[in-house]
C-alpha cells in the first residue's frame, strides 16, 4: 500500500463519479491506518480499522472504540457507541487522497493525509 501525502484538497479535486467501491474499498480499508483532517472542524485524527471489524479513532478530543462495516459497494459504516452510527462515501481525489463525504448532503468532511498498513499507533491496544 503506498503512502498517501497531499496537501489538503479542496471540494474542486473530487471526481464525484469516481467513488471507490467494492474490493477496492475493502482492501483500501482492512487492516489499515487511515491519518485524516477534519475539513469543517479544522481537527487531525487517525483511525484503525481492524481486520474483525473492530474501528479505533483518535483525535483531540479523546479516543473512540467501535466498529466498522462495508455496507453495499460504496458505503462505509461506522457505529460508535458514544457517537451514534453514520455512514459515509468514499472518492479519491487528483492528489492521491481519500475524500470522506456526508452521505445526508453530499458535503465533503475529511480528507486523509495518509493511509498505512497495520496498527501503526496502536489504537486497538488502548
Amino acid at each position: 500500500m503506498a503512502l498517501l501525502f497531499a496537501p489538503l484538497a479542496g471540494a474542486a479535486g473530487i471526481d464525484q463519479e469516481a467513488y471507490i467501491e467494492g474490493d477496492v474499498l475493502r482492501a483500501l480499508v482492512l487492516d489499515k491506518t487511515w491519518y485524516g483532517r477534519s475539513v469543517g472542524g479544522g481537527f487531525d485524527w487517525v483511525e484503525y480499522y481492524s481486520p474483525n471489524g473492530d474501528a479505533f479513532y483518535l483525535d483531540d478530543q479523546g479516543f473512540l472504540p467501535g466498529t466498522w462495516t462495508i455496507v453495499g459497494d460504496r458505503e462505509i459504516c461506522f457505529d460508535y457507541p458514544a457517537l451514534g452510527t453514520f455512514c459515509f462515501a468514499v472518492y479519491e481525489t487528483d492528489q492521491g487522497q481519500i475524500a470522506i463525504y456526508d452521505l445526508d448532503d453530499n458535503t465533503l468532511i475529511h480528507i486523509t493525509t495518509e493511509i498505512v498498513a497495520g496498527d501503526r499507533e496502536g489504537l486497538s491496544r488502548r
